[in-house]
């Protein structure tokens, strides 16, 4: 409303706003620079923004799905042990029938020790092999003598037996310790080749192979990665 002799005024509308540059960023966050602008020297996301991004992140462990892999390649699912290649496996059945076998020379033992009537063939095979060696062929045609090389067989072969389904075992398990026993007994049992009988001959050519397999990759690699796994 105006006074006599007043002209009205008029108001000045408002500046229209300018319309948006196409593919331009509106504002994301009070205080937050727009797309394609440059931060101030000394900027910082505004705490509510922080907070924002601190709440959308998610654990390492849902990130990430899937087993753990070792630096082997080999996974091992939640952390569990470490599957052994097919080379490994391989290599401990092997193993295990050289082991199967010396079983077998236990129980010819035991049968041996038990049964007399089995004692005289033994007998007799012992004298003609040695019949080149009076000497020895004297030692054994002792009853009480024969009886106790006997025995004593018969214990070292059950050890043996042991040793052989213990060894397969740990090398499954990874045990590089038990690969680096089973190539000094290889390489030593190449020593008596010339002088064990067939049963024993092929003993050894099972671990001869077990041996090599166990030296390849990728098993190998998979010692490796049990070795690093316990941080040795």
């Amino acid at each position: 409303m105006s006074t006599p002799g007043e002209e009205p005024q008029e108001q000045t509308p408002p500046a229209p706003s300018s319309p948006p540059i196409p593919g331009s960023y509106g504002e994301i966050s009070p205080g937050v620079p727009r797309y394609g602008q440059y931060a101030p020297a000394g900027w910082e996301l505004p705490q509510e923004v922080k907070d924002a991004q601190a709440g959308a992140n998610l654990p390492p462990a849902l990130a990430y799905p899937g087993p753990p892999v070792s630096q082997s390649g080999i996974a091992s699912p939640g952390g569990a042990q470490l599957a052994p290649p097919a080379r490994v496996r391989m290599a401990c059945r092997l193993i295990v029938a050289a082991g199967i076998m010396q079983a077998l020379s236990v129980l010819v033992l035991l049968v041996v020790l038990l049964v007399p009537a089995a004692k005289a063939p033994v007998l007799d095979v012992l004298q003609e092999t040695l019949a080149a060696s009076p000497e020895l062929a004297a030692v054994y045609s002792d009853a009480a003598l024969l009886d106790t090389i006997l025995f004593l067989g018969f214990v070292l072969s059950i050890v043996m037996t042991a040793s052989y389904f213990l060894l397969a075992r740990a090398i499954r398990k990874g045990s590089n310790g038990a690969r680096i026993t089973a190539l000094v007994l290889a390489l030593f049992s190449l020593l008596l080749l010339g002088q064990l009988n067939p049963v024993a001959i092929v003993q050894i050519v099972l671990g001869l192979v077990a041996v090599f397999l166990l030296y390849r990759s990728p098993a190998k690699e998979f010692f490796l990665a049990h070795k690093a796994r316990k941080g040795l």
